[in-house]
């Protein structure tokens, strides 16, 4: 979710709970992640969107939980780079075995 969606997302929330959103607001909700002109971008955006549209915005739940990735998706990615890498290791060792094969079959043949 881009920055941008996650201001939207506190913006509404703080609507919701029948605060006007403001940029202090805002910015506490999201807990300071969001460069300031972000911030003012986003909250133009929804002071421009009309109440009865608000419902198409995520909620912010969903917003931070889509930003961070969980401890267990960042040991899987890591995980997935590292077999990536062992994969590309072996490939080229296999390739380096097969020239010294054919490197050896050709000295025996001289």
């Amino acid at each position: 979710m881009s920055p941008i969606e996650q201001v939207l997302a506190a913006a509404k929330t703080i609507a919701l709970n029948g605060r006007t959103p403001t940029m202090a607001l805002v910015k506490g909700k999201l807990g300071g992640k969001v460069p300031m002109p972000l911030l003012i971008q986003g909250l133009q955006q929804f002071k421009a969107i009309p109440k009865d549209q608000w419902q198409t915005l995520p909620d912010l739940g969903n917003a931070l939980e889509s930003t961070k990735p969980s401890a267990n998706s960042e040991s899987q990615l890591i995980e997935q780079k590292l077999l990536a890498q062992m994969q590309q290791m072996k490939n080229e060792f296999e390739a380096k075995i097969d020239l010294l094969k054919q490197r050896i079959s050709q000295l025996e043949n001289q």
